[in-house]
């Protein structure tokens, strides 16, 4: 479980991020000021990190005044160009995601940031009545394919969010299987190359050999 809590100490605001074990997971902090976020990062197929983050946008001006909407655009150019997926309740209710419009001066400074670092929103239906709170944003649009907007979970007046991402986990050179290379048959090896004529086998262009060889291998 990684938190993020506010130090003042008025109701709500904390953040959290579960993640399993197996994903071996590693918190990142970023620079940007911004109230309520959490990070971690954790290496895919390609060996890249995809950040991986959760924030709360508070609508309350009295708290955070207009400043803590510069610092989350602050915070979204931060991460751009890299593997990412952000979550969270931004309270941006006046945004019309099918066609990226903002019916106000804040929410479309937000839109326009996100568009600026080429990040694909998926949430289409609403989260609390008739409101598309709850957002997800990925780096890549087939990162995923559908978000579900379930029902509501206890006294929440949120409802839940289900998505699947397509993305593996990098596997670790200790988890899989690899040849012991100190138990070879080294005396078979040698014997097994002098058989082969390479003055016969070795004609023809790079693509041919390829193609014949690896029929022959799987013969």
């Amino acid at each position: 479980m990684l938190r993020s809590g506010r130090e003042s100490d008025h109701r709500g605001g904390d953040v959290l991020l579960f993640v399993k074990n197996e994903m071996h997971q590693v918190e990142v902090k970023m620079e940007s000021k911004f109230t309520d976020q959490v990070w971690c990062k954790i290496k895919i197929n390609n060996g890249e990190d995809l950040l991986i983050g959760v924030c709360y946008r508070s609508p309350n001006m009295v708290l955070f005044s207009t400043d803590n909407d510069k610092l989350l655009r602050d915070m979204i150019l931060e991460i751009r160009g890299r593997p990412l997926l952000l979550m969270g309740d931004f309270n941006y209710p006046d945004i019309d995601w099918p066609i990226s419009l903002g019916l106000t001066r804040a929410s479309q400074h937000f839109v326009d940031c996100i568009e600026d670092v080429f990040l694909t929103q998926h949430v289409m239906h609403p989260t609390r009545g008739n409101s598309i709170l709850d957002l997800v944003f990925t780096s890549e649009p087939d990162m995923v394919d559908t978000v579900s907007v379930l029902g509501s979970l206890g006294s929440s007046d949120h409802n839940i969010l289900y998505w699947t991402v397509h993305i593996s986990r990098a596997v670790s050179l200790f988890d899989r299987p690899f040849l012991d290379c100190h138990k070879c048959d080294y005396s078979a090896i040698r014997q097994a190359l002098s058989a082969v004529d390479w003055t016969n086998v070795l004609q023809g262009d790079a693509n041919n050999q390829w193609t014949t060889n690896t029929k022959r291998s799987r013969v």
